[in-house]
């Protein structure tokens, strides 16, 4: 991955400022939401944890709360931690952006709570079956640049796709034939950009960038996808491993223009959390 969505400031370390590549689907002049839940992840991991905390806290819960379009701007990242326990510890994110004539506004709200790992107690508990779908391989070639878009700059899709079933192969299009389909959606992501330049994505980005397809994977139907998502909400039981993740939708509902969609997360061990968004009825640009 040659290519990020991000720059990082030379003199301030906390703002970003965003590339051609980070557009999102709605609107040109906005940022898509899985590069504000992966500043999140990378914002908790950089600047709130310590190495030995990494390896005893699990990140349990990343709750990304949009709050408006994200504008093609820099974006300012600030965090606090608000309870550092002996068993949980939980950090408050804030993104922000420097709008002419209004000053930094709020774009975003991230929630992490991490819980300290132990072992499971005994007995058995119920679990979905597992998931027997095995990943695409590593050494997978990526997919090429497109030369298409709202500019110039020739850019990859903004996560590698490979359904399991019906995949033609192509780059993710929510508006694919593939995906006016009804019934049970199942495909492995992979990131083909950097969130950070020169900066490989943590496990933990990646699975944060990715908790946001559950918009386009649980929304998209007959008329390709007509729900904004106005949060992010992941859960996991431990970070996953490799560079594939698995998804699998499990829940949509909707009722007067507002729905929820939830989606199962795995790699190639196994189950590894959900991710679920709220939305709103929304018409593209």
């Amino acid at each position: 991955m040659n290519e990020a969505f991000f720059n990082v400031d030379q003199t301030r370390k906390n703002i970003y400022h965003p590339t051609p590549f980070a557009r999102g689907p709605w609107d040109p002049k906005t940022l898509h939401g899985r590069v504000l839940s992966g500043l999140v992840a990378f914002e908790v991991e950089e600047n709130c944890l310590s190495d030995d905390e990494s390896d005893i806290f699990q990140v349990s819960r990343i709750t990304v709360d949009l709050f408006r379009p994200p504008p093609m701007l820099p974006l300012i990242v600030t965090s606090q931690i608000v309870r550092s326990g002996r068993r949980i510890k939980v950090i408050d994110v804030n993104i922000g952006s420097e709008i002419e004539r209004r000053g930094v506004v709020d774009i975003a709200r991230g929630s992490v709570v991490m819980l300290k790992k132990s072992e499971n107690p005994h007995g058995e508990i119920w679990s979905p079956p597992d998931w027997e779908i095995e990943p695409p391989s590593e050494n997978m070639p990526a997919p090429e640049a497109l030369s298409t878009g709202p500019d110039t700059t020739a850019s990859l899709p903004i996560w590698q796709t490979v359904n399991v079933q019906d995949d033609t192969g192509k780059p993710y299009d929510e508006d694919g034939p593939q995906h006016r389909k009804l019934g049970v959606r199942q495909a492995w992501i992979r990131e083909t950009y950097n969130l950070i330049s020169g900066r490989l994505p943590s496990q933990l980005v990646r699975v944060a960038q990715v908790a946001d397809f559950a918009n386009p994977f649980t929304n998209s139907g007959t008329k390709g996808l007509n729900y904004i998502n106005a949060d992010i909400t992941l859960y996991l039981q431990r970070t996953p491993v490799g560079s594939w993740i698995g998804t699998e939708t499990s829940y949509h509902g909707a009722d007067n223009g507002v729905s929820v969609g939830t989606m199962s997360l795995y790699d190639k061990r196994g189950r590894v959390g959900t991710s679920t968004v709220c939305g709103l009825a929304q018409s593209r640009s």
